[in-house]
């Protein structure tokens, strides 16, 4: 009797690692990149978090209506459009530190939600092009980071940490104007 309890007991127990195994499994998208292949996989690593944080600035810059891009819930902060501005003028200055040239695109109109997404558009397509010609080999040369000497490692990191910082910003500002924001696999 007492070695069949342990036979059933031993069964469920296996039964129960497994489900819970494939359910914890279930949670992980099968289309989540995977850098480990990658000819420079740390680049790649901190370019899929950038990238992420890209597509979910550039969905919220889309789904904000043009009439409230001058929004601001306290006269304080940066309005929805200057959080995007910044964002662009951000990406721009260290993806250009980290490339070692002179920062470009500053100039560009930036008045409408067309010219503010195109210029968002611009700074992420040039990092971009920052991040795929990246060796891993080089990210720790020297970079100044606004007067402080660091690693390109670092100001690559920045790119992504900034981003994230000002997403929240923007997913705040959409959830008061009754707007969802954009989701996304992290």
């Amino acid at each position: 009797m007492f070695r069949s309890i342990a036979c059933f007991v031993a069964s469920v127990g296996v039964v129960s690692v497994s489900v819970l195994a494939s359910l914890a499994n279930a949670q992980i998208s099968p289309n989540l990149p995977n850098p480990i292949a990658a000819a420079n996989p740390l680049t790649a690593t901190l370019s899929i978090f950038r990238s992420n944080m890209e597509d979910k600035i550039m969905n919220s810059a889309e789904a904000m209506p043009e009439a409230k891009y001058s929004y601001r819930p306290t006269k304080e902060v940066r309005s929805f459009a200057e959080i995007l501005i910044h964002v662009g003028d951000t990406s721009y200055i260290l993806c250009s530190n980290a490339k070692g040239e002179a920062t470009p695109g500053m100039g560009a109109a930036k008045g409408s939600k067309a010219e503010i997404k195109a210029y968002l558009k611009g700074a992420f397509g040039y990092c971009d092009g920052v991040f795929s010609g990246f060796p891993d080999a080089q990210l720790n040369d020297k970079a100044n980071f606004f007067g402080t000497k660091t690693n390109k490692m670092f100001i690559l990191t920045q790119v992504g940490n900034h981003d994230a910082l000002h997403y929240g910003n923007l997913v705040t500002y959409m959830r008061i104007n009754g707007l969802e924001p954009s989701g996304g696999w992290f």
